[in-house]
C-alpha cells in the first residue's frame, strides 16, 4: 500500500514538473513551483524523520572485509571457475557462522566473480578477532553413513559410541515449503486451517550419523541437471576420490549416506547400488533451487582458507567522534556561507539561502527514501555541496547585476538573468554529473558514497537554484514587496589583459608540473596510500595517552628487534618497513602507522601493552597487494573515463578548440594538485582520487562558464579574438572569484572542524580549487586561442555557424526554462 502511494506521489510530482516548464503563464508557473517545492520539502522531512538514514561502518563503527574465494582446480588439474551459485553458497556459510540468529544487521554481498564484501556494523573491538577467525575457517565437508532419523527434538535412538546426532541444515526451509504447499491444497479444498505441528513431524530434524567421516571432502565437479525424471545432482570424482567412493557405496548398498558440512547435514540420499567409475547421480524430489544449492555445497568454495584481502575496522568511539565533526563542519560551513551571502547579496542572498536550505533537506530526504548509506566520503560530499551549490546562484545574480546595469526593469532583469544563466549552469553541472556517475560505476564502494551524495547534491542544487529561488522572486514581485535589489561589488571594473600574461602563466604551470613529477619520482610507491600498494594502516587519537611520534617509533622498533632477533621468526615474516606520522586536524592530534600486511594488529597489541590500556578511537585498515593493484587500475580508469566523457561533451556543446583547452586545464589541475598533496605529506588514497575527480568537475564547471561567455561575446562583439577572450574573462571574473571563495569557505570549515577523517580530503580540495580557479583563467582560454591560431581556425565563424544551425534545424535545443530562444542564442 505504501509503495503504491509513493508511486502516485511520484506521478504527481512529475505532473507538476511538466506543468511548471510547459506553461507560459507566470502566475501558473509560480503556483506549480510553490506546490512542487512544498510537497518535495515536506516529503523529504517526513522521510528523514520516519525512515532515517543508514550509517556506514566508518560512522557507527564496526568491521568491513573483502574476502576472496579460491576456486581450486578441476580433476584434471586445470584452474576451475567459480559459479554464482557457489558464491551464494559461500555467503550462506559465512552468514550462518557470523549471524546464526539473524540479529547482527550483517551486510554480505558478492563482488565480482570470486570476492565477497562483508560489513558488520556496531561490532565491539573485542569481537573482531573472533570474527576474523570465523571468516578464515575452512568449511569441512564429508560423507557419513546414517543409522537413524529423528523428526523432533526427542532422538529416537540412544547414541552408542561411534555415532552422533547432527541437525538438518534444511529443516526450517523444508518445513516452510511443506506448510506453503499444504496451505495451497487447503485453499483449493475450501479449508481454512492446517495442522502445522503434524507437518513438522513429517520432516527430518536430526540424523544419527557416524562420529568419524566415512569419506572426507569431495574433489571433483558437481552440477545440477534436469531430465524427464526431474532435477538431480551429477558428481564427477577425481581418480582417488572415485575409488574411495566406490568402495564405500559397494559395502553399504541400501543405506543412506549423509552429506555433512560444518556439522550440519545437507542431504542424506539412499545408496541404491554400488557407485564405481567416479561418477554418480543424486536423485530425489528436488526443486531447481535445491539441486543447484546442493551442487554448490558439494563444490564447497570454502574448502580452502578464504583470504581476507581488505579489512577496515573502526571503533564506535571513532565513528561517534566523526559524526560530531561532520556535523560541526556542515553547520559551520552553512553559517559562514549564510553570513557571506547576506552581506554581499543582501536580500538576494536571503533568497539564495532559502534555496540552499531546501537543497540540504532534499539531499537528506533522497538518501532516506532510496536507502542510501551515509559514509565519511558522503559527508564530505554534502559539505562540499554547500560550497558549490551557491555557484548557480552566483551565476544568476551576477547576470542580474549586468541586466540591471543595462537599464532593464527589475522583473525583466530577473527573467533575463535566469534565461541567460541557464546554459552555463546546465553545461557546468552536466559535466560534474558525468564524473560522479563514472565514479559510482567504476570506483570501489569507499567512493560510491561520495559519488551518490555529490550526484544528489548537484540535482538538488539545480532544483533549488533554478526553480525555488525563481519562484520566491516571482512571489515577492507579484505581491509588490520587491521594488529594487542592491548588491555589493568588490570586484573592480577594470579590464585586465589576462591573455597578455599567458607566457608567464605557462612558465609557472610548467614549473609546478615539473615539481609534481619530481616529488613522485623521489617518493615512488611511498606516495601511494595502502589502498593502492597494500599493507596495514593503524590510526588512533593520542589525546591524554602520553604517546608521541618518537615514542611509538621506539615501541615498534623494539617489537621489530624482538621478532628479527636471534631465535625470532623467519626473515619473510618480519615487520619490514614501517612509517609513523603525527598529524593534527583542528583540536585533534592523531598518529598514523603504515606497515606491511599482517602487522597492524601485533603493533596495536604492543602499543596497548606499553600504554596499559586500549588505544583511543583506533581505526585499522588492511589491504592485500592484489586488491590494491585492482583498486589502482579502477581508479585510473575512473579518471580516464571521466576526462574522456568531459572531452566528448565539451566538443559536442562547443568546438574542439574549446574542448582541448578544457582538457589540458583538467590534466594540469590534477597533476599539480596530486604533486602538491604528496609534497605536503598526503598519501594518494581512494578518498583523494574522489577529490581529484571532484576537482576535475569543479575546474570544468568554472571553465565552461568562461567558455559560455566567450561564445556569447563572439556573437555580439566585434574586434580581435584575443580582445573577445579578455572581455569574457573579465565579465566572468566576479563569478569565478565569488564561487571560489564560497567553496573555499566550506572546505576550510571541513578542514578545521571535520577532524582527521576528512582533513586530507579537505586539504586536497583546497589546493585543487585554487589551482582550478587559476587554470580556468590562465590555462584553458590561452590554450584554446593558441590551438585555433595554430590550426588557422576562425572561432567566431564556427560559433556563429553552430548557433545558426540550432535555429534552423528542426527540434533544435531551447535554452532556459522560460521563453527559451534567448538562452540558446545568447549562451
Amino acid at each position: 500500500m505504501f509503495t503504491t502511494l509513493i508511486f502516485f506521489f511520484g506521478l504527481l510530482l512529475l505532473g507538476l514538473f511538466i506543468w511548471y516548464f510547459a506553461t507560459d503563464s507566470e502566475q501558473k508557473k509560480r503556483l506549480a513551483g510553490t506546490i512542487l517545492t512544498v510537497l518535495l520539502t515536506g516529503f523529504c522531512i517526513y522521510a528523514v524523520t520516519n525512515f532515517g538514514i543508514t550509517k556506514g561502518i566508518d560512522i557507527q563503527g564496526g568491521s568491513a572485509f573483502t574476502i576472496r574465494l579460491d576456486p581450486g582446480t578441476t580433476p584434471n588439474g586445470t584452474p576451475r571457475s567459480i559459479s554464482n551459485d557457489e558464491v551464494q553458497q559461500a555467503i550462506g556459510v559465512l552468514q550462518e557462522r557470523l549471524d546464526p540468529r539473524g540479529d547482527q544487521n550483517l551486510l554480505i554481498q558478492p563482488q565480482g566473480e570470486t570476492r565477497i564484501v562483508l560489513q558488520m556494523p556496531g561490532v565491539s573491538e573485542d569481537a573482531i578477532a573472533g570474527i576474523r577467525t570465523k571468516i578464515e575457517q575452512v568449511a569441512k565437508l564429508d560423507f557419513r553413513l546414517v543409522k537413524d532419523f529423528s523428526f523432533d527434538d526427542e532422538k529416537t535412538e540412544v547414541v552408542t559410541p561411534g555415532w552422533e546426532w547432527l541437525p538438518s541444515k534444511n529443516y526450517e526451509r523444508e518445513v516452510a515449503e511443506k506448510i506453503r504447499e499444504a496451505k495451497i491444497k487447503a485453499e483449493k479444498a475450501g479449508k481454512t486451517e492446517i495442522d502445522e505441528e503434524a507437518i513438522k513431524g513429517d520432516v527430518i530434524k536430526y540424523y544419527l550419523v557416524k562420529s568419524r567421516p566415512d569419506l572426507e571432502g569431495f574433489n571433483g565437479e558437481a552440477f545440477a541437471s534436469y531430465d524427464v525424471q526431474g532435477w538431480m545432482i551429477l558428481l564427477n570424482f577425481d581418480s582417488e576420490g572415485g575409488e574411495a567412493f566406490g568402495k564405500l557405496t559397494t559395502a553399504n548398498v541400501g543405506q543412506s549416506l549423509a552429506i555433512v558440512m560444518d556439522e550440519e547435514v545437507l542431504s542424506a540420499p539412499r545408496l541404491n547400488e554400488p557407485i564405481t567409475g567416479g561418477r554418480c547421480q543424486i536423485t530425489g524430489e528436488f526443486t531447481g533451487e535445491e539441486a543447484r544449492a546442493l551442487a554448490s555445497s558439494l563444490q564447497n568454495p570454502l574448502k580452502d582458507k578464504p583470504v581476507i584481502e581488505e579489512e577496515r575496522t573502526v571503533s564506535a568511539a571513532y565513528g561517534e567522534a566523526t559524526v560530531k565533526q561532520g556535523i560541526y563542519a556542515g553547520v559551520a560551513g552553512l553559517v559562514v556561507t549564510l553570513i557571506f551571502m547576506m552581506i554581499y547579496y543582501r536580500f538576494s542572498g536571503i533568497i539564495a539561502l532559502i534555496g540552499l536550505s531546501v537543497n540540504v533537506i532534499l539531499i537528506f530526504g533522497s538518501m532516506a527514501v532510496f536507502r542510501g548509506v551515509m559514509t565519511m566520503p558522503g559527508i564530505a560530499g554534502i559539505v562540499l555541496t554547500i560550497g558549490i551549490a551557491i555557484d548557480a546562484n552566483v551565476l544568476i545574480y551576477e547576470r542580474l547585476r549586468e541586466e540591471l546595469a543595462a537599464g532593464k526593469s527589475l522583473r525583466a532583469a530577473i527573467e533575463a538573468a535566469y534565461d541567460k544563466a541557464f546554459s552555463a549552469i546546465f553545461d557546468a553541472n552536466i559535466t560534474t554529473l558525468m564524473t560522479a556517475g563514472i565514479l559510482f560505476v567504476v570506483a570501489s564502494g569507499v567512493l560510491k558514497g561520495f559519488a551518490v551524495t555529490l550526484t544528489l547534491g548537484i540535482l538538488c542544487s539545480l532544483f533549488s537554484a533554478l526553480l525555488v529561488t525563481r519562484v520566491l522572486f516571482g512571489i515577492m514581485g507579484s505581491k509588490g514587496k520587491l521594488k529594487k535589489l542592491s548588491m555589493m561589488n568588490m570586484i573592480p571594473e577594470n579590464t585586465f589583459d589576462f591573455l597578455g600574461k599567458a607566457k608567464m602563466a605557462a612558465i609557472v604551470s610548467l614549473g609546478l608540473i615539473v615539481m609534481a613529477a619530481g616529488v613522485f619520482g623521489v617518493k615512488g610507491k611511498k606516495a601511494l596510500g595502502i589502498e593502492f600498494r597494500g599493507g596495514d594502516q593503524l590510526e588512533f587519537s593520542i589525546a591524554d595517552s602520553g604517546f608521541s611520534e618518537s615514542k611509538v617509533i621506539d615501541s615498534i622498533t623494539g617489537l621489530k628487534a624482538t621478532i628479527e632477533g636471534e631465535g625470532g621468526q623467519k626473515a619473510e615474516q618480519t615487520i619490514g618497513e614501517f612509517f609513523v606520522q603525527q598529524q593534527q586536524a583542528g583540536d585533534e592530534e592523531f598518529l598514523t602507522i603504515r606497515c606491511e600486511s599482517g602487522w597492524g594488529i601485533p603493533i596495536q597489541q604492543k602499543l596497548e601493552a606499553d600504554l596499559g590500556k586500549p588505544l583511543a578511537e583506533p581505526k585499522l585498515d588492511r589491504v592485500g597487494s592484489a586488491i590494491g593493484k585492482e583498486l589502482a587500475e579502477s581508479s585510473l580508469m575512473a579518471l580516464g573515463l571521466g576526462f574522456l566523457a568531459i572531452l566528448l561533451y565539451v566538443t559536442f556543446r562547443f568546438e574542439f578548440s574549446f574542448a582541448l583547452g578544457a582538457m589540458v586545464a583538467l590534466i594540469h589541475d590534477v597533476i599539480i594538485t596530486a604533486g602538491l598533496c604528496s609534497l605536503f605529506g598526503l598519501d594518494i588514497s581512494l578518498i583523494l582520487v574522489s577529490a581529484f575527480l571532484t576537482i576535475a568537475g569543479y575546474s570544468i564547471n568554472d571553465t565552461i562558464v568562461v567558455f559560455d561567455r566567450i561564445r556569447e561575446t563572439l556573437q555580439t562583439t566585434r574586434g580581435s579574438i584575443a580582445n573577445v577572450f579578455n572581455t569574457a574573462l573579465n565579465a566572468t571574473l566576479s563569478r569565478t572569484l565569488l564561487t571560489g571563495l564560497t567553496t573555499l569557505i566550506a572546505l576550510l570549515t571541513l578542514y578545521v572542524f571535520g577532524g582527521s577523517a576528512m582533513s586530507d580530503f579537505a586539504l586536497c580540495m583546497i589546493i585543487g580549487v585554487l589551482i582550478g580557479t587559476y587554470s580556468s583563467v590562465f590555462v584553458a582560454s590561452p590554450i584554446t586561442l593558441w590551438w585555433a591560431r595554430k590550426r588557422k581556425i576562425n572561432l567566431r565563424r564556427e560559433v556563429l555557424d553552430t548557433e545558426l544551425a540550432k535555429i534552423v534545424t528542426p527540434g533544435a535545443e531551447k535554452g532556459g526554462s522560460g521563453s527559451g530562444g534567448e538562452a540558446a542564442i545568447g549562451g
